[in-house]
């Protein structure tokens, strides 16, 4: 094996790559790439997983002699991120990975790649096509509120669900939720329900729509490689797998199979209050009350009526601070809510207008957050549970 690429474009394919390599696993093979060399394309192959999620990166480099090694990921990354800048040449000697720039050379131990688990051919069965800009517009939009509790493994994965006429992305931590709904897209067009239970990506016989819940870690890599000059992301959609094709990226990820819970039922009916703010005057004000808010469950409270609007937070320990809100819009009637502010502030940051709409009812329900205007073919909603008192 040797081969030879410039520097930047080695580290352009794995900056990334290295994150999915498992922190804690029982198989020493994980901890490792698998590097494949095609003299006869003139191609590198260089592979990474977890079991649960694996990715494989293909990319031109100056081939003069094919082979496969495994060498350890993250020194791998390391030695190529603190090279000087050049051309870096690659060789395998012996049990050895001879990795040289200018003046500065190491050599790395290589793994037994035959231990390194089977990496399927990177296809695609009649994939969709969706926007890369859009994808990457609905994780953004959702992945916060992905739950953290083991416990409850659905909630640890973002919930898409295609209908034939539009598609919504949803995640919830049973404390806040955050959803995206794409209207007016058809994706299902070329997509037919299969008789083979083992190839079936429809939930449930005889109904003609897909869900999918994706492991946040897979979104967030798709996150980290969305480029501005790969406009299309195919997705292949398997019964208890999804695939995704982007550029020179294939991404093959288990998806949680569990019934996403029906958070739709937690959107209340009608909310009697309605108030518009600043959302980077709202967002300062919380960041500077909650310097005393409490650390057991970081409580600040809003206090509204018609002419005054009021975030403030009691510590028992540290003391008070409340701050009185000017340039709010506020219809209803005297109300008040208390709330966990960081839940609120990853709320408003993926707020996109400069104003945020903001309904809210007693004390104990929830409270809706939308942009102040909706963009086209978009519903973006965002709900808050209360903190009891």
């Amino acid at each position: 094996m040797r081969l030879a690429i410039e520097k930047k474009d080695l580290l352009a394919r794995i900056q990334h790559l290295v994150s999915i390599v498992p922190t804690k696993n029982t198989s020493p093979i994980l901890n490792n790439y698998l590097i494949e060399v095609s003299e006869e394309n003139n191609k590198v192959r260089i592979s990474t997983t977890d079991l649960e999620l694996m990715v494989v990166v293909e990319f031109p480099a100056a081939v003069s002699e094919g082979g496969t090694v495994a060498v350890s990921a993250h020194h791998f990354n390391e030695i190529i991120n603190y090279m000087p800048d050049g051309v870096i040449n690659l060789w395998r000697n012996d049990d050895l990975l001879m990795i040289q720039c200018g003046k500065v050379d190491f050599n790395l131990l290589i793994a037994d790649h035959t231990l390194f688990p089977v990496i399927p051919e990177p296809k695609l069965n009649n994939p969709i096509t969706i926007d890369a800009e859009l994808f990457s517009r609905m994780i953004s939009k959702t992945y916060f509120a992905v739950s953290t509790d083991v416990n409850r493994p659905v909630l640890n994965g973002v919930c898409w669900k295609i209908y034939p006429d539009h598609h919504i992305m949803a995640a919830t931590d049973g404390r806040k939720v955050a959803e995206i709904k794409i209207l007016n897209s058809s994706l299902l067009s070329s997509l037919e329900p299969n008789d083979n239970p083992e190839m079936n990506i429809f939930t449930e016989q005889n109904q003609y729509y897909v869900e999918k819940v994706i492991p946040v870690k897979t979104l967030l890599f798709l996150q980290k490689i969305f480029n501005d000059e790969v406009k299309e992301l195919k997705v292949g959609l398997e019964h208890n797998r999804i695939l995704f094709l982007y550029g020179e990226y294939f991404i093959s990820s288990q998806v949680l199979e569990h019934k996403f819970p029906d958070y739709q039922k937690a959107f209340p009916a009608e909310l009697p209050n309605k108030f518009v703010i600043d959302r980077q005057a709202l967002i300062t004000a919380i960041k500077r009350v909650a310097l005393v808010a409490p650390d057991d469950n970081l409580r600040i409270h809003f206090d509204l009526d018609s002419d005054r609007f009021e975030v403030n937070t009691s510590n028992r320990d540290t003391g008070e601070a409340k701050e009185n809100m000017d340039d709010f819009t506020f219809a209803g009637s005297s109300t008040g809510i208390s709330f966990n502010y960081k839940y609120m502030l990853s709320i408003l940051e993926a707020i996109d207008t400069e104003k945020v709409v903001i309904k809210l009812g007693t004390s104990k329900d929830a409270m809706m957050i939308y942009n102040e205007t909706p963009l086209p073919d978009q519903e973006i909603t965002f709900l808050l549970m209360p903190l009891r008192s």
